[in-house]
């Protein structure tokens, strides 16, 4: 599995790198970067799926 970020609907909230900072963090122009590239643990998978969830841009997809 692996997680896109559209940056052109991004509002850069923070909400995911602040709720799961073990796949995302803030990069240098405000924008969530990757930085846990293996989403196909079961745990980091679901945390990956609440993020795309709770994204307000709804900016993050998954990829299956």
């Amino acid at each position: 599995m692996k997680i896109h970020i559209d940056k052109t609907k991004c509002y850069m909230s923070g909400e995911c790198y602040y709720n799961h900072p073990e796949i995302f963090k803030m990069g240098d122009e405000g924008y969530p970067e990757v930085i846990y590239s293996d989403l196909d643990k079961n745990e980091i998978k679901q945390h990956a799926q609440e993020a795309a969830e709770v994204c307000p841009a709804t900016a993050l997809k998954l990829e299956l």
